[in-house]
């Protein structure tokens, strides 16, 4: 972790780690990833998540597990940020929009929320310490219209992801 004599540039060092450590999140769920989903959380963090409680390990075992079974496909998306920074300790709260496929791949879940998060900084690392979801709203649509890629490459949910791929390469043709 980088750090600064001067405050204000730790403040935008320690604000970055933060933002980081909640995009982390949201690639972690995404790609099913449980490494780095398991990596923004405390060993002693804790996870209100609507039916869930409880720590990280459970927490990751239940959400890859709910969208494995229940999505055929699924994103979430971080949007506006706003974090709260005292010492080693910071509150941020983080707007989520959502989007789950239904493995029937007749309609699709789309919804907002909020991830209002306790944030620690230990051995230099920030970390969630408490995170709870709050869902503002949430709808159900078609997705008829996502049956077939249309020459758009699918992803993965697993470390074959092209996100993973390093360095990234063209598809075909020369390099």
């Amino acid at each position: 972790m980088l750090s600064s004599s001067i405050p204000e540039v730790q403040y935008l060092l320690d604000r970055q780690a933060i933002l980081d450590c909640v995009n982390r999140y949201a690639r972690g769920l995404d790609r099913h990833d449980d490494d780095l989903l398991l990596s923004v959380y405390h060993p002693d963090g804790f996870d209100e998540h609507g039916p869930f409680e409880g720590g990280p390990s459970e927490f990751t075992e239940w959400a890859n597990g709910f969208h494995a079974e229940h999505t055929l496909s699924h994103t979430h998306n971080i949007t506006t940020h706003n974090c709260e920074i005292d010492g080693d300790t910071a509150h941020a709260e983080s707007y989520c929009f959502y989007a789950l496929r239904r493995k029937t791949s007749k309609t699709v879940i789309i919804g907002g929320g909020r991830y209002i998060d306790k944030l620690t900084k230990e051995n230099g690392e920030w970390k969630i310490k408490l995170r709870k979801l709050y869902i503002d709203w949430r709808a159900e649509a078609d997705a008829t219209i996502f049956d077939t890629p249309n020459g758009y490459p699918a992803g993965s949910w697993d470390r074959k992801d092209p996100s993973y791929e390093r360095p990234l390469r063209r598809t075909g043709g020369a390099q």
